[in-house]
């Protein structure tokens, strides 16, 4: 417990003086340290798969939790949602509430589901902010525009999130690969036993999944203009007013 509360103290550091960053313009610098922040988090929750299970002999919990969507745009947001997950160590699948709104299971290990919560929601935000500050032709579909913008986003979000993880896996790679204590585990074979318990629980609890496609964006500035926001997202303390999913304009 001690070296997560480590970790946490480092991370919410890290996010901390981002936030600092870019409430002074400086989004370059603030960039920097959420990146350093997002490393060190992959970084703790690859040290804790090596470690294995806990000592007392039980293995390490796997939690599931529900977030709700709002209906606008919601199945647009639901692979922004699995884009997190995918890349945060977690896995899901998403649902309809009799309300008609979207929902998206994660399921995963504490720290990586509590990661990828707080990312999730932060990108929600963030991808809101922009979308008022996006420029819409005047001959362009308000609909086609914004959903276009959000495949974009969530286009860029992922690129930045595989080579987040990639990088990670890396330094992990040099460091326990082959070290004292390692017992001959490649960090790339944790990680695998890893993803396989995860996918094992969801499909305990959850049974068969269908899949389902959307269609390809129809605004190419939509697109493009979702791109730019993706690339220039942060993740910074405070930045989810009460934890809420914000609601993105019709």
């Amino acid at each position: 417990m001690a070296i997560q509360a480590d970790y946490v103290r480092k991370i919410q550091a890290l996010l901390a003086t981002a936030e600092s960053l870019a409430d002074q313009g400086n989004d370059e610098a603030a960039g920097a340290y959420v990146a350093k922040a997002h490393a060190l988090q992959q970084k703790y929750s690859i040290d804790q798969a090596m470690l294995g299970d806990a000592g007392d002999g039980r293995p390490r919990a796997i939690v599931d939790r529900t977030w709700v969507m709002p209906g606008a745009y919601g199945r647009r947001k639901v692979n922004l949602a699995h884009v997190v997950a995918v890349h945060t160590g977690c896995a899901g699948y998403f649902s309809r509430a009799e309300s008609g709104a979207y929902r998206f299971t994660v399921f995963g290990f504490t720290a990586d589901v509590e990661w990828a919560e707080t990312l999730f929601f932060s990108l929600c935000h963030q991808a809101e902010a922009a979308l008022r500050f996006a420029v819409k032709g005047p001959s362009e579909h308000a609909r086609s525009f914004t959903t276009a913008f959000l495949e974009g986003f969530t286009h860029e979000v992922r690129r930045r999130l595989r080579e987040a993880a990639k990088g990670a896996k890396a330094a992990a790679a040099r460091e326990h690969d082959g070290a004292p204590g390692s017992n001959g585990r490649s960090v790339a074979l944790v990680l695998a036993d890893k993803a396989k318990r995860v996918e094992a629980e969801l499909a305990a609890k959850v049974g068969r999944l269908s899949t389902s496609r959307l269609s390809g964006s129809q605004s190419y500035s939509g697109f493009q203009q979702g791109r730019a926001a993706g690339r220039e997202a942060s993740l910074t303390r405070g930045s989810v007013p009460d934890g809420a999913a914000p609601v993105l304009p019709r």
